[in-house]
């Protein structure tokens, strides 16, 4: 078979586009293709609907150069412009069915501290430099229920731990591995508090800035709206055909689409038994983030709890007595329309009951037919399963992307950097064995 390319990357999002980078540095001719009509897949940085002076992040936001080396250098590498968040001046929960301005009744504050201490203290057995797979950490793939059920939590208590799982998680925390919130627990320097005080540095223009100079320094050929149906493999090469009748033709392949939409595409022959398990089902996540436009509001606020959103944060001070925020809940809870201005307020008054909603935006990746969803989670039992599987090479096909990273960064910019390097050595390996 001639070859158009060493590598076809399928996905423009920050692990396809990492993982281009890095194959096209170590001298491999590569191309991208990206179904949609922009590069950044789940980071997604436009205007406000209706204000072409405002942008807002619609998808992945935040990261933290000390924590995350690999975005530290990224960022370093391309002069990156960061902000930080300004830290909260306002709170409010929704626990035990009602407001407070304090997380749980007084007499709880002990039980909270037991919860969060035993979240903590089992942080600690995860290593953040070693693969999660690599580590004896089954007894963490359950519910939260299952987790905390060993202290006993009064209503209020478990109400705000449920929350701060749901935020996370993009599910009720019923239904997902408490692995992953362990997991990030370590990742935070084994402090709870970093669910809501370490990720607070945010890209200027968005993490598209960081592709496109990614994309620009490294000339990377990118291809939009070149949405891939099938792979089909043979003893030399790969072809890879889109759905608009373009064909590509390879050595190797690295899939950096979701793992929602992986199962949309025709594989020839069939990949092997058990990532065709994985990837049979939609995942558990399925969050929801609405851009919201607000007045009448206390400075920089900090909400979590049991409402319709489960968590809200600040996002910009528009300086005219008026503030953006960002909402943050999953469509297993509650029956909110974030399109809709009323039912966004009413969440938004369950923690701020003054607060006037001028205007929301969001975008539904739910619906979306490239995402299918968000970050991918397992439920319980299923998650290191998924992580083993996923990240095994087959033949010329390497998996790249944030949903199957297997680190402590999974879900985050980081892990997709982190699963992109992988992949990018996988590959080159590969190569360089076919060529031997």
């Amino acid at each position: 078979m001639d070859h158009d390319y060493d590598v076809v990357v399928v996905g423009a999002g920050i692990a396809g586009v990492a993982a281009a980078r890095t194959l096209t540095d170590l001298g491999h001719h590569t191309v991208i293709l990206e179904a949609g009509d922009r590069i950044g897949g789940r980071a997604y940085n436009r205007a406000f609907a209706g204000r072409s002076d405002l942008h807002v992040d619609l998808g992945g936001s935040w990261i933290n150069r000390d924590l995350q080396p690999l975005m530290r250098r990224e960022v370093q590498r391309y002069a990156i412009t960061i902000t930080e968040d300004a830290t909260a001046t306002a709170a409010s929960f929704h626990t035990g069915g009602q407001r407070r301005l304090v997380p749980v009744p007084p007499e709880q504050f002990g039980d909270l501290e037991r919860a969060l201490s035993f979240l903590r203290d089992a942080s600690q057995r995860v290593l953040p430099q070693v693969p999660l797979t690599a580590q004896s950490l089954t007894d963490f793939d359950v519910t939260a229920a299952q987790f905390f059920a060993p202290l006993n939590l009064p209503d209020a208590t478990r109400d705000l731990i449920e929350a701060m799982v749901a935020t996370y998680s993009g599910a009720p925390a019923d239904e997902v591995s408490m692995l992953h919130i362990v997991a990030q627990v370590a990742a935070y320097g084994h402090s709870p508090y970093g669910f809501v005080g370490a990720l607070t540095e945010r890209f200027v223009g968005g993490a598209a800035t960081l592709m496109n100079a990614m994309i620009a320094q490294a000339r990377l050929d990118v291809r939009l709206s070149h949405r891939v149906s099938a792979v089909e493999r043979a003893a030399d090469g790969v072809v890879i055909r889109t759905a608009n009748g373009v064909h590509f033709t390879a050595r190797a392949v690295v899939m950096a689409a979701p793992t929602n939409v992986l199962r949309h595409i025709e594989f020839t022959p069939a990949l092997d038994p058990a990532k065709r398990k994985v990837l049979a089902d939609n995942h558990v996540s399925r969050a929801i983030k609405p851009s919201i436009l607000v007045r009448n509001f206390p400075n920089r606020p900090f909400a979590l709890g049991t409402g319709a959103l489960q968590m809200i944060c600040h996002a910009y001070d528009l300086g005219d007595d008026s503030h953006i925020l960002y909402g943050f809940g999953c469509e297993g809870i509650g029956e909110l329309d974030i399109t809709d201005r009323e039912q966004v307020q009413s969440a938004l008054r369950q923690y701020f009951p003054d607060a006037d909603v001028v205007a929301v935006d969001s975008h539904d990746w739910n619906a979306d037919p490239l995402f299918d969803g968000t970050y991918r989670l397992d439920p319980p039992g299923e998650t290191l399963n998924v992580l083993t599987v996923m990240n095994q090479l087959e033949d010329r096909i390497a998996f790249a992307g944030t949903d199957i990273d297997d680190s402590v960064w999974r879900t985050w910019m980081e892990g997709a950097l982190n699963s992109a390097s992988r992949a990018a050595d996988t590959t080159h390996a590969a190569l360089a064995y076919a060529t031997a």
